[in-house]
């Protein structure tokens, strides 16, 4: 769990330092809510998986090959992280809208997999039914579908960020009673 906690930490800590970052550069850097909104999920993402890790920290039994299983998770959010936020911002002419369609195809890919390893995670770890998983499906057929479309339309990256955006919400809502560390 610690090595999990690192590398959870170390993805929070590209995405903060990436805030400060545009912070700092807040005068000479045009921003892209769409953007600015998986910055955001990614960071809440990461807190949620430490949330969820964290509660693994009293099982007794590890076998590596399920360790190596479950840090899959953190690894893939560290490079959603890494992924987020250029190593310079002139290369992109200080412009976020023009950097998120640069990257925007390999980031949905890695949340593809991200979200595919979540339901994995779920099905074998967690012995949840494919039938639990219905959020999970939504996301990885939007993500699917804006990914094959190949679609750089403002409004649709817009509606899809907001509408994830709502999904992690409302999710953290519903799911609040197990959330819950004893």
């Amino acid at each position: 769990v610690v090595l999990v906690s690192i590398i959870i930490g170390l993805g929070i800590t590209l995405v903060l330092s990436g805030i400060a970052q545009l912070l700092r550069e807040e005068q000479r850097v045009k921003l892209f809510w769409p953007y600015l909104i998986w910055i955001v999920l990614v960071f809440v993402m990461h807190i949620h998986e430490w949330w969820i890790t964290y509660q693994l920290k009293s099982t007794l039994a590890w076998r590596l090959p399920t360790f190596l299983f479950i840090i899959l998770y953190p690894i893939l959010l560290f490079i959603l992280a890494n992924l987020l936020f250029p190593d310079s911002w002139e290369k992109y002419s200080r412009d976020t809208k023009h950097f998120y369609f640069v990257i925007y195809q390999n980031f949905f890919g890695c949340a593809i997999l991200l979200v595919v390893l979540s339901v994995l995670q779920n099905v074998f770890l967690l012995d949840l039914p494919l039938t639990e998983q219905i959020v999970h499906f939504i996301v990885l057929i939007t993500l699917a579908v804006m990914l094959a479309a190949k679609l750089k339309s403002v409004l649709a990256h817009t509606i899809i960020a907001l509408f994830l955006l709502l999904l992690l919400i409302g999710s953290l809502i519903v799911e609040r009673n197990s959330l819950l560390i004893q």
